[in-house]
């Protein structure tokens, strides 16, 4: 579950099988955006994984948005390995 910390943030603790499956969402949405050329906001998503990759568990009230819309798209067509985790991923953000 999300909690909340000072100044917003979240905790999101996810377990190293959820962690990947962030990942993957969170690529696949930056591979997406560059092939579209979608800029102009910049690549939240690469800040995300960024912080996923560095181990951070500390996500703002953006990042966790961010990482919950990709988790909706990629499970949408995720191989069937990944459901399970992605879908625990997703209930974690839930209520953040």
């Amino acid at each position: 579950m999300a909690e909340p910390v000072e100044g917003g943030w979240r905790t999101l603790a996810f377990s190293r099988e959820e962690a990947w499956v962030v990942h993957a969402a969170l690529l696949d949405r930056v591979r997406a955006a560059v092939e579209a050329k979608e800029d102009s906001e910049g690549f939240p998503e690469l800040d995300a994984m960024t912080a996923l990759e560095a181990g951070r568990e500390r996500f703002d009230p953006f990042e966790v948005e961010v990482i919950r819309e990709a988790l909706e798209r990629y499970l949408a067509g995720a191989p069937p390995r990944d459901l399970a985790p992605g879908r625990a991923a997703l209930r974690r953000t839930a209520n953040a």
